[in-house]
């Protein structure tokens, strides 16, 4: 009988220290389980902090391009009077506009008088000022390659 009572004894302890180990691991459990559970919260905290900046930076980066559009000059106009004012025969070769709406364009006139006409047009257009007018262009009678440089008036090309 006492063969017995050692082997129940044996195995209670073994039962006793399995449940300690058992209880320890639910212990370590729960702890691995609350850190993880803060670390998400905490990355999930930064992305949303992320997210909102990337979203305000969105949001600025089309007012400024809102802004942009609505003050944007319609070059479009320019190029239409440009085709009503150039008379017959003459060749437009180039047009440049800089970011401070100077205007150069060049080209080439069979007469001396159709400089003088494109000119006179320029500078009665609604949409030009200041017009630039070389005396190259007017040194020769015939084939002539001409230039004028001027102003885009802005107003009237955004308000048009």
């Amino acid at each position: 009988m006492r063969y017995g009572t050692i082997i129940l004894l044996t195995f209670l302890g073994f039962i006793a220290v399995l449940g300690f180990i058992w209880f320890f691991i639910l212990i370590q459990l729960k702890s691995y389980s609350q850190s993880l559970q803060s670390i998400e919260a905490s990355f999930q905290g930064q992305s949303i902090g992320n997210q909102k900046q990337l979203i305000a930076d969105f949001n600025q980066y089309l007012e400024k391009l809102d802004r942009t559009q609505k003050n944007h000059p319609y070059y479009s106009s320019v190029l239409a009077e440009l085709a009503n004012i150039i008379p017959a025969g003459v060749r437009l070769d180039s047009l440049s506009i800089d970011e401070k709406n100077q205007a150069v364009i060049s080209g080439f006139a069979p007469q001396r008088s159709q400089v003088l006409i494109l000119q006179d047009s320029l500078e009665k257009s609604k949409f030009f000022a200041d017009v630039e007018k070389p005396l190259e262009n007017l040194t020769k009678q015939t084939n002539i390659n001409f230039n004028f440089k001027f102003k885009l008036l802005t107003e009237k090309l955004v308000n048009e």
